[in-house]
């Protein structure tokens, strides 16, 4: 396996899930979505293939959102890596009436949970940072881990250069208006 898990060759011969492990991570994600009081926890790998699924709506085709889920999450990964991140870890969507979460588990997989807006986010992704372990560990990846807060300094740094220039476009190399 490549160190970087962001730029690993994947083998997709290789990502075969036995029918009890698929069965566990389901239970797995039930206890989720009871948990975090969600309307969908879902896990596919990155090509959009359904591993498991939980959903309290009949209405959505969880086939046409696992591969919607792996078409944005892979398009916010490639952002972040043009703006100079180094990995994806998660997303966060607040539409007008749901939370969408999405969390990277291993090099393979993503973790999808839909909320309704009026769950506070934090809820979902407290409870997904508890589960990602042990679906990253019962689909056989490595967890990935979400990077720590940054800790904001308690006096501001102290500068001899002149204040910033009140203009909008200072210090960009590009105009793009």
């Amino acid at each position: 396996m490549n160190a970087d898990p962001e730029n690993e060759i994947l083998d997709w011969d290789d990502v075969e899930v036995s029918a009890d492990a698929a069965d566990r991570a389901e239970d797995l994600l039930r206890d989720f979505a009871a948990e975090a009081e969600l309307d969908m926890a879902v896990i596919v790998d990155r090509s959009g293939g359904m591993i498991a699924g939980v959903a309290s709506r009949p209405d959505v085709d969880v086939d046409t959102v696992g591969a919607l889920v792996a078409g944005a999450f892979g398009a916010m990964r490639s952002l972040a890596r043009e703006l100079g991140e180094s990995a994806i870890v998660e997303s966060l969507h607040h539409g007008d009436k749901d939370t969408i979460y999405l969390r990277q588990i291993g090099s393979r997989y993503i973790l999808l949970g839909v909320a309704a807006l009026t769950l506070p986010a934090g809820i979902v992704r407290e409870k997904a940072a508890q589960i990602s372990g042990p679906l990253a560990g019962l689909l056989g990846e490595p967890p990935v881990s979400a990077p720590a807060p940054a800790v904001a300094s308690a006096e501001p740094p102290v500068s001899d250069s002149p204040p910033p220039s009140s203009s909008s476009q200072s210090g960009y190399a590009y105009d793009i208006g």
